[in-house]
C-alpha cells in the first residue's frame, strides 16, 4: 500500500507559524500526534483520521515472508520528493532498404526486346549482365547520425514522467553504377601509356593534362550544337578518334523498365551514368506517464506507461541518368534492331588488346549510329520521389529497470502505438521515357528518324516537354512498435581526466540499442506508376504502395541523476 500526502506537507508550516513556533532544522515529525484543537471523526483514532504531521510517503510491503514499512517526511537533505534524470545520446541508425525493381516490373527486359527470335544477341550473353533492371537494394544501407535527448522524474512512490526527443540528421546513400563498373578496369592513363609503349613497362608517367574520356565525350563529341561524327573523322590526340573514346566511355550499365502503352512495354538503357540515391530525415518525440511499479523484486522494477507520440519521417529516392542516345549493334545477329546497344559477353578478357576488358569493340567490330534525332544527342534524365509521413497518436507499454540508479543498471521499454498518418507523396522528373524509340522511316532531308515516344530531350535550359510531376495526400492508421535496451554504467569516476570534470560528476555512461517498426509507410520507389510516353500524354503518376518501415539504432551517451 502506498499513500502520498503532497498537500499535507505544507499544513505543518502554516500551523507552526500560527502558533509562533520556530521550524528551522526540524527534520523529524513533531512529538504531538495531533495539533491543538484537532478533533478526529467519531469512532476513529487520531492517526487514522489523517494527521497533518503524517509522513509524505508511507509504504508497507512484504518481501520473503517479512513485512516492511518505509516512511519519508519530505523534509531534509535525505528525503527528496522526486528524483530527476536527464540523458543525452549520440545515435547511429540503419534504415530499411527500399524494395525493387526501379521501374515497371511487368515490362520486358532489354535483352528480350532486342532478341525477338530468342536466339541470343551474342553467344553466351544470356549468362551475363546486359542492361538489366536495377533494384534500389543496390544502394548501400543508409545510416544516419543523430541525437536523442530524454529525461523526466521519478516520484517516491515509483511513478513518474518520461520524455524523449530524437532527431536523425538528413543523410544520403548512393549507388553509382559507372563508378562501380570502372572499379574493375585499368585506369585510362595507364591503358593509354601501355598502348603507346607497345605494352612494355612505363618508365615515365603518361599525362593527360587533366582530361578524361568522359570529359571529351560530354564536352566535345556529344556536346550541344556539335553534329555527331558518325564517320569517325575527328581525332583527340593520345585519346584516339571519336570511336576510340566512345569505346572506352560507354558502359553496359542498367535500364529502367516502363509501360510505354505498348503490349510488352520497354526497358530504357543508360550507358554513361546511372545513379540512385536514398535519403532520409526523421524527428520524433514522446511523453509518457509511468504508473507505480506493478512488479518490484530482486532488483527488477517494472512500470506500465501510457502517453502520446509524434513521429515525422521524410524519405526520398532519386535517380540521375545519362545516355549517349547512340546505337552500336556491333556483333548483334540478324534480328537485333539497329537502335540497340550491343556489348560482348562479359568474360573479363581483353580480346582486342587495348588493355580495357569487356568494352564494345571486344569482338572486333565498332560502329556507332545516331538514333536520337535531337541536338544535343546526349539524353539526361532524372526522377525524384519523396514520401513525408507525419504520425501522431496514443501509446502504451512497459518500462523496466534491472539494478538501481546508483550502480550498473539495464533500462528498457517496450511500447506500441496507434498512429494517425498524414502521408504526402510527391514525384517529379524529366526525360524518363524510351528515347531510343524512333520511326522506321528516315527524314528525307536530315536522314534522321523522328522520335515516336517523346519530344526534344535538351534539358540544359530548363524542363522539357517530357517533364512531369504529381502529388498525393491521405490520412490512414499506422501501427508502431518500439523496443529499447540501454546499459548505464558509472565509469567516469575511474577514467583519468574525465574523473576531474564536474560535468561528469555522478554521471553514467549509456550504451544502447533501439528497434523501431512502423507499419503502412509508403515506399518512395514502389509508390509510382512507371507509365511514360509523352507523345501519348502518358506520364508517371503517384500510386501509393505501403510497406513496413524499420530502423535499428545504436547509441552512446551520458546519464545524469539529481
Amino acid at each position: 500500500m502506498r499513500i502520498r500526502h503532497s498537500f499535507k506537507t505544507f499544513v505543518p508550516f502554516i500551523l507552526m507559524l500560527a502558533a509562533g513556533r520556530v521550524a528551522s532544522a526540524q527534520y523529524a515529525p513533531p512529538q504531538a500526534s495531533v495539533p491543538p484543537g484537532f478533533m478526529p471523526h467519531p469512532g476513529t483514532t487520531p492517526n487514522a483520521a489523517g494527521s497533518p504531521y503524517d509522513p509524505m510517503f508511507d509504504q508497507t510491503y512484504e518481501s520473503d515472508g517479512l513485512w516492511f514499512r518505509d516512511q519519508r517526511n519530505g523534509y531534509g537533505p535525505f528525503s527528496q520528493p522526486r528524483k530527476f534524470f536527464m540523458n543525452l545520446d549520440y545515435t547511429r541508425t540503419k534504415t530499411r532498404s527500399m524494395r525493387g525493381p526501379f521501374g515497371n516490373s511487368s515490362a520486358q527486359s532489354y535483352r528480350q526486346q532486342n532478341d525477338p527470335d530468342s536466339d541470343e544477341i551474342v553467344t553466351g550473353l544470356s549468362f551475363y549482365h546486359y542492361f538489366n533492371e536495377a533494384s534500389p537494394s543496390l544502394i548501400p544501407d543508409l545510416k544516419n547520425n543523430g541525437l536523442r535527448a530524454s529525461g523526466g522524474f521519478w516520484n517516491v512512490d515509483g511513478s513518474g514522467l518520461l520524455m524523449d526527443l530524437n532527431w536523425q540528421i538528413d543523410d544520403t546513400s548512393s549507388f553509382d553504377a559507372r563508378q562501380n563498373a570502372l572499379s574493375g578496369r585499368m585506369d585510362t592513363e595507364t591503358a593509354l601509356g601501355l598502348r603507346g609503349n607497345g605494352g612494355r613497362v612505363i618508365v615515365q608517367p603518361f599525362r593527360t593534362n587533366g582530361q578524361s574520356d568522359l570529359d571529351i565525350t560530354i564536352g566535345q563529341i556529344l556536346a550541344p550544337g556539335v553534329p555527331f561524327d558518325d564517320q569517325d573523322a575527328n581525332n583527340y590526340g593520345a585519346f584516339g578518334t571519336t570511336f576510340d573514346v566512345l569505346d572506352r566511355t560507354l558502359l553496359n550499365l542498367y535500364s529502367i523498365p516502363i509501360d510505354d502503352g505498348s503490349l510488352l512495354g520497354v526497358s530504357v538503357p543508360y550507358d554513361i551514368q546511372f545513379l540512385m540515391q536514398h535519403s532520409l530525415e526523421s524527428v520524433g518525440s514522446s511523453i509518457d506517464g509511468a504508473f507505480t511499479p506493478f512488479y518490484e523484486k530482486n532488483g527488477v522494477t517494472m512500470n506500465a506507461v501510457v502517453g502520446g507520440r509524434y513521429q515525422r519521417v521524410k524519405e526520398q529516392f532519386a535517380f540521375y541518368g545519362i545516355d549517349s542516345g547512340l546505337g552500336y549493334v556491333g556483333d548483334g545477329d540478324d534480328d537485333t534492331p539497329d537502335t540497340a546497344k550491343v556489348f560482348p559477353a562479359g568474360d573479363g578478357i581483353d580480346d582486342d588488346d587495348d588493355f580495357i576488358t569487356d568494352n564494345i569493340a571486344e569482338g572486333g567490330t565498332l560502329d556507332f549510329v545516331q538514333v536520337n534525332p535531337y541536338d544535343p544527342v546526349l539524353v539526361r534524365a532524372h526522377h525524384m520521389a519523396e514520401v513525408v509521413s507525419s504520425l501522431g497518436g496514443p501509446e502504451t507499454g512497459l518500462h523496466y529497470r534491472l539494478g538501481d540508479q546508483k550502480g550498473i543498471s539495464i533500462v528498457g521499454f517496450s511500447k506500441v502505438a496507434a498512429m494517425f498518418n498524414n502521408e504526402q507523396i510527391r514525384i517529379n522528373g524529366d526525360n524518363l521515357f524510351n528515347h531510343m524509340s524512333v520511326s522506321d522511316t528516315p527524314d528525307p532531308v536530315t536522314d534522321l528518324r523522328p522520335a515516336l515516344d517523346g519530344y526534344d530531350t535538351d534539358s540544359l535550359n530548363g524542363p522539357t516537354k517530357n517533364a512531369y510531376s504529381d502529388y498525393y495526400s491521405s490520412v490512414h492508421m499506422s501501427p508502431l512498435f518500439e523496443q529499447s535496451l540501454v546499459a548505464e554504467v558509472p565509469i567516469f569516476s575511474r577514467v583519468p581526466v574525465l574523473q576531474d570534470m564536474r560535468l561528469l560528476e555522478d554521471a553514467k555512461l549509456r550504451l544502447g540499442w533501439q528497434f523501431l517498426f512502423i507499419g503502412q509507410i509508403a515506399d518512395p520507389v514502389q509508390s509510382v506508376s512507371y507509365v511514360s510516353n509523352p507523345q501519348l500524354n502518358l506520364f508517371p503518376k503517384v500510386k501509393p504502395d505501403r510497406d513496413s518501415f524499420t530502423q535499428h539504432t545504436l547509441s552512446i551517451g551520458v546519464n545524469w541523476n539529481y
